[in-house]
């Protein structure tokens, strides 16, 4: 019997999101797209995802709730729930791009449990438990030991969606990220963004704008590597609610919450 913890979720997540990212690979239905909002896409392939990954979870844990993107809207943060990104990273899938993964992460009154964040096209998975650490591909990760934001790699994601954020304001602070750091990469997957952060491929990750099953996973993730996530400065909800993420290796985490200070009045107070 397996009794590192939350094994048995994790077990789940990770079968479901295997089966999902099998459907990402395949690539069946990939070309069935609509649009939600203004560069804001689902596929067939997300709904189809969703449904198998809601599917192998609640034939496992009947009694849980599914909060995700494509079968349900509602931001549940109580009880046994599970965080389903089916396909985060849509427009990349849709054209190709290779950032793409399914994001599973499950929580209980505790807050976040278990992770898993699969990426087929990249050839990564992902993942965590409260309290057993963090990998990818089996082996263990950590954050990164850059102590210096000046020699840090940043993450990011836009704006983009109507009432998120000022992205004219966003992008300035951007600018100010790229002057004071060795660089800022946009992936266009805040699941992998997260993971990168807990890899140690990048030393810190911000945006606004995003759904509680965008970043769920990632944050026990980082969490669980050694890393610190938060939400920005004068938040009174946590970035599961506000969908405004703050995560760092930990030893730049002063500097990139000062750098979301000096901006955060222009780009627009928590949703």
């Amino acid at each position: 019997m397996d009794t590192r913890p939350f094994a048995a979720e994790l077990a789940v997540a990770l079968d479901a999101a295997a089966g999902a990212a099998a459907l990402i690979t395949a690539r069946g239905g990939a070309a069935e797209v609509r649009e939600k909002g203004r560069a804001d896409l689902v596929t067939a392939v997300d709904e189809a995802a969703e449904r198998l990954v809601a599917e192998r979870i609640l034939a496992a844990f009947p009694g849980d709730t599914i909060v995700g993107e494509e079968l349900s809207s509602a931001h549940v943060h109580t009880g046994r729930r599970w965080y389903v990104d089916p396909v985060d990273g849509t427009t990349n899938f849709v054209h190709g791009h290779p950032f793409v993964c399914t994001s599973i992460g499950f929580a209980d009154d505790d807050g976040m449990a278990a992770a898993v964040i699969h990426a087929p096209l990249l050839g990564e998975v992902y993942h965590a438990a409260r309290g057993g650490g963090a990998f990818l591909n089996g082996a263990p990760i950590r954050v990164s030991g850059v102590t210096d934001a000046r020699r840090a790699l940043l993450a990011t994601g836009f704006p983009f969606k109507s009432g998120k954020g000022n992205l004219d304001a966003y992008m300035r602070l951007v600018a100010d990220a790229v002057r004071g750091t060795h660089d800022v990469r946009r992936a266009g997957s805040a699941a992998l963004d997260l993971a990168f952060v807990a890899a140690g491929k990048v030393e810190g990750f911000f945006e606004v704008g995003l759904s509680p099953w965008d970043v769920a996973a990632g944050m026990l993730l980082v969490h669980e590597a050694g890393g610190r996530v938060s939400g920005w400065p004068g938040d009174t909800h946590e970035p599961l609610v506000t969908g405004r993420v703050l995560a760092s290796n930990g030893a730049i985490h002063t500097w990139l919450v000062a750098l979301a200070a000096s901006h955060v009045d222009a780009i627009g107070p928590e949703s």
